[in-house]
């Protein structure tokens, strides 16, 4: 590890980075025989003993490596760290969210539909009218900008075909239909209870909520998750494995 990460990880809850990294620089060029007490520090003092015996007195590398340290620190703080899934839920009309819940199903799936860039990846057992038009304008819009739309049916998905009837014309009034198909899965695979939305092979949401106004909207209690990373590419995989071609 070198001196800037070690700096950065005793400066990495500081609130004021370079007035800290100015204290932490006074505090290691301090004699031994007038360390203050730990009360007088915000830094863990068995932290402060380990940057004493790495730099012992050598106040112009302490001061370069507290400089560092804290821009160290920025840098980390600059990246995205956007976690790799947050939870997702549908809710009754006027449900407060619980605390840590900030994402609903039709948001979520909303999302994902307006960041699409390439191809996007819709599964359900169950699509009905209500909730196919709560995505269509976004998934036409999408078609538009060069977005490859697949939808892909279960063997015995039922209440699919007005929806999906719905979906094409307005596709073709306000997209490109070139870009739009409909896909079965093959007719030994087993039962396809899953219900994803994937953008791009980069984000999906996987949950409980079918293409449905309930679903999407309440009144029912939907819970999934949105997922973000190479996992994602593991959902495609195993739709490919049973999608009828």
């Amino acid at each position: 590890m070198d001196d800037a990460e070690l700096v950065g990880g005793v400066l990495i809850d500081s609130v004021d980075l370079w007035t800290a990294a100015k204290q932490l620089a006074a505090i290691l060029t301090e004699p031994n025989n007038e360390v203050r007490p730990p009360s007088r520090s915000s830094f863990d003092p068995d932290l402060v003993g380990v940057l004493r015996a790495r730099f012992e007195d050598d106040r112009t590398r302490i001061e370069a490596a507290c400089n560092l340290g804290a821009a160290w620190v920025l840098g980390r703080r600059s990246v995205d760290s956007e976690p790799p899934w947050e939870l997702v839920a549908s809710l009754p009309v006027g449900a407060r969210l619980p605390f840590g819940l900030r994402r609903t199903t039709g948001e979520t799936l909303m999302q994902l539909v307006t960041q699409a860039t390439r191809s996007l990846r819709l599964v359900a057992p169950f699509i009905d009218r209500p909730g196919m038009a709560f995505l269509a304008d976004a998934l036409a819009a999408s078609t538009a900008r060069g977005v490859v739309l697949e939808i892909m049916l279960p063997t015995r998905s039922t209440r699919a075909g007005d929806a999906l009837g719905d979906l094409e014309q307005t596709i073709t009034r306000d997209g490109v239909i070139q870009r739009f198909s409909v896909a079965t899965l093959r007719p030994d695979a087993p039962w396809a209870h899953l219900k994803v939305l994937v953008s791009d092979s980069a984000a999906a949401y996987i949950g409980s909520a079918n293409v449905t106004g309930a679903g999407i909207a309440g009144p029912n209690l939907e819970l999934g998750v949105l997922v973000r990373g190479r996992a994602v590419e593991v959902v495609d995989e195993l739709l490919d494995l049973f999608r009828d071609r």
